[in-house]
């Protein structure tokens, strides 16, 4: 593996882990309201709003990388 390649894979990796945070964080204010510290409905919606934002920056980043950097589909910046 290449230095490319291994760059593209750690990025991808890292916008992964975002999303499954903030999917495991959105589940638990959805399902299981106990498991958050505070249980005032502002420190929900805080917690809530913060994963829909990490969410959608990391799969935002994720679609941008795989449209521009995947391999199978590469792209140039002015196309």
């Amino acid at each position: 593996m290449n230095y490319q390649e291994r760059l593209f894979k750690a990025l991808k990796s890292e916008c992964e882990a975002n999303i499954n945070e903030a999917l495991l964080t959105l589940d638990l204010c959805f399902h299981n309201g106990v498991a958050i510290g505070e249980h005032t409905s502002e420190h929900f919606m805080g917690e809530a709003s913060k994963a829909l934002t990490k969410l959608t920056d990391a799969r935002d980043r994720l679609d941008t990388l795989d449209y521009y950097f995947d391999n199978k589909n590469k792209k140039q910046l002015n196309d």
